[in-house]
């Protein structure tokens, strides 16, 4: 657990938060774990936590979390857009191994605008987005044998079914709040190169996230206000299959939901200078 809490969560102590005793108790106990959804969740909360710095503080702070695992993420996409390229072998045969011999090492504003720029050229959805169903990938033969349907073995469908599966994540309480996420994996599900349906949040009027308020500082009664008719989660089964099948209606929906967000990057430069968390000089 230290070594999770250390290595994999990033948490900004040495000792091991509250919240993974549940997930030491299922180790100890040898159950089946998806850690995914917890590596999710800790994202989550890293981000919001970025996020918030910004309007409270004067300038950016050091994050604890798993970031690595969105650096992994980037550098599995600009691979081959930005020429990402390095000299390191990595000791291991293992996909986040070598793409984390990608990571840029120097930062810079040509840097991010370049990342901008990269993110921005992407008009229609192709094989970039979908860095995880390339022949070249190494690893286990679950993450390998995931282009090839006809072969995926009973054990790989499980992993991937835990994987790909709706959840709601309780990402932690802060004195009388509680962030719940909608565990949604139908918003990256393509980029294995699976299936999916339009990448709507499960509560359609809210955000993707929501901090619930209740009097009393227990999960019990979180578990139970949530559970209120008029404060239900809906979620909408989803069996999993490893398919191809993509529709025509989603086909068209995907063009048209790229089609409407394409910027430049000069709109995107005057969006962020007049952005309210800009000083009133612009960036210098």
């Amino acid at each position: 657990m230290y070594w999770l809490s250390a290595c994999v969560f990033c948490t900004p102590s040495l000792q091991v938060p509250k919240y993974y005793y549940t997930l030491a108790q299922a180790l100890h106990l040898k159950k089946k774990i998806c850690l995914s959804k917890l590596l999710l969740a800790s994202l989550y909360t890293c981000l919001d936590e970025a996020l918030e710095s910004l309007f409270r503080e004067s300038r950016p702070r050091n994050l604890a979390g798993p970031l690595w695992l969105l650096q992994l993420w980037l550098n599995s996409i600009f691979e081959k857009k930005l020429s990402l390229v390095s000299t390191f072998t990595p000791s291991c045969e293992l996909e986040g191994a070598r793409l984390n011999t990608l990571t840029p090492r120097k930062r810079s504003i040509d840097n991010f605008a370049t990342y901008i720029d990269a993110i921005l050229s992407f008009t229609n959805f192709n094989e970039d987005l979908a860095p995880f169903i390339r022949p070249t990938l190494v690893g286990p033969s679950w993450l390998r044998q995931i282009n090839q349907v006809g072969n995926i073995t009973l054990d790989s469908t499980e992993i991937w079914f835990g994987f790909l599966s709706w959840d709601v994540i309780i990402s932690g309480m802060r004195q009388k709040y509680v962030r719940i996420y909608p565990y949604q994996p139908q918003l990256f599900a393509r980029q294995f190169g699976l299936y999916q349906m339009k990448p709507l949040p499960l509560r359609r009027k809210e955000s993707i996230y929501a901090d619930i308020y209740v009097e009393t500082g227990n999960y019990e009664e979180v578990l139970k206000f949530i559970l209120r008719p008029d404060k239900e989660l809906k979620l909408t089964p989803c069996h999993f299959s490893p398919s191809f099948l993509v529709s025509k209606f989603c086909l068209r929906w995907w063009y048209q939901y790229y089609v409407d967000k394409l910027l430049t990057f000069d709109d995107f430069l005057k969006k962020l200078i007049n952005s309210p968390l800009s000083s009133s000089q612009g960036p210098k």
